[in-house]
């Protein structure tokens, strides 16, 4: 579990808090309540208290947490193909969700990205919908040799087809890389992603920002379903 730190701000007030990740969920508690979720937008709350936040309700009397700004800072893996060496550096996040959102038809936005490094600092001020599009905005201002080592990266990760939220709808094939060989193109993906593999956990969301001792960089020769195209 890796542990990440943020700024929340809301209507009520601005707090530092620690955000745990597996990979897949984000885990934190803010106000004496538990919250858990893959996605920004999706962050659902252990119990309802509208003293202390608001709340996107649904009708089975759950809700997920809204109307609120976060900075979380997330170390990321790159790789510098010259020296052949990995190195972790800070990434900041700043994301938007609920009512002040401007991105028309939105209930999220990245609102900014800053990544610091011993050569630089690299940042995106552009509104964003998806972190596939802002960390490709990364990548691209990145010296030719330095790859982003991250599960956006990988050969092995996928995006499904009908569409994908803002953050951590990244599908790892990371068991299944006979199939993932064998793909040409969009229809052999969903053939390959199945409800068995789902149930049994051998396929599962990542998020765009993680990494694992498996990740692969793509060359020319391999086919995913994402905008990536950085090879090696």
């Amino acid at each position: 579990m890796r542990k990440y730190r943020a700024t929340y701000q809301d209507k009520r007030g601005t707090e530092e808090i620690v955000i745990k990740s597996d990979g897949s969920d984000m885990y934190f508690t803010l106000r004496g309540i538990n919250f858990e979720g893959q996605d920004f937008e999706m962050l659902e709350a252990e119990e309802i208290d509208d003293t202390k936040f608001e709340y996107e309700m649904f009708q089975d009397g759950s809700g997920d947490l809204t109307n609120f700004r976060i900075t979380v800072t997330i170390p990321v893996l790159l790789f510098d193909s010259i020296k052949k060496n990995k190195f972790t550096a800070p990434l900041i996040v700043n994301v938007e969700v609920g009512e002040t959102t401007t991105i028309k038809g939105l209930d999220s936005e990245l609102t900014g990205l800053t990544l610091t490094t011993s050569f630089g600092e690299f940042t995106v001020e552009k509104k964003l919908e998806w972190m596939e599009d802002a960390l490709i905005a990364i990548q691209n201002q990145l010296p030719e040799h330095i790859y982003l080592n991250t599960c956006l990266s990988c050969k092995y990760s996928n995006y499904h087809p009908v569409g994908n939220g803002m953050f951590g709808g990244l599908c790892c094939f990371k068991n299944h890389k006979v199939e993932v060989r064998k793909m040409n193109n969009k229809y052999d993906l969903m053939n390959s992603w199945t409800e068995e593999g789902v149930k049994n956990k051998s396929l599962f969301f990542v998020q765009e920002t993680f990494d694992c001792p498996e990740h692969q960089l793509p060359t020319n020769e391999d086919w995913y379903y994402k905008d990536w195209r950085k090879t090696i």
